[in-house]
């Protein structure tokens, strides 16, 4: 099985989804882009991703939303929820309904890239690769 790390960024904000790719591209990891929720499943099933950094808000299918149908299809997914605009109720709902974690935004990149190994790892764990 191939295990390289892909990793699917979803955010409404294209100019953020288009550096982040840059500076995770130049770390070596795949990455697909995604501005819309409702293809993120499609797209996870198709790339065969498995760590996603999903914004929180969205127009159209939220985060919390988005969250739910990944992990309703895909469980061993891990999701990384990124958001300028949370509340502790938001972080709540989206741990427990399976996020592997919940960042606020502006974040280091060198953090973000750290958690997203880790991420990594729990998919491998939870995979049994």
């Amino acid at each position: 099985m191939d295990d390289t790390l892909r990793v699917l960024l979803v955010d409404d904000e294209e100019s953020y989804l288009e550096t982040a790719a840059k500076i995770f591209r130049r770390k070596g990891i795949d990455v697909e882009l995604c501005s819309i929720g409702k293809n993120v499943v499609d797209i996870l099933k198709d790339k065969r991703c498995q760590v996603v950094v999903l914004d929180l808000k969205m127009p159209g299918m939220t985060g919390q939303e988005v969250l739910r149908e990944i992990k309703g299809s895909l469980p061993a997914v891990q999701v990384i929820i990124l958001t300028g605009h949370a509340t502790s109720d938001d972080a709540a709902v989206c741990l427990t309904s399976g996020a592997f974690d919940f960042l606020i935004k502006p974040i280091e990149m060198s953090h973000l890239l750290d958690r997203v190994k880790v991420a990594y790892e729990m998919w491998k764990l939870s995979s049994d690769t």
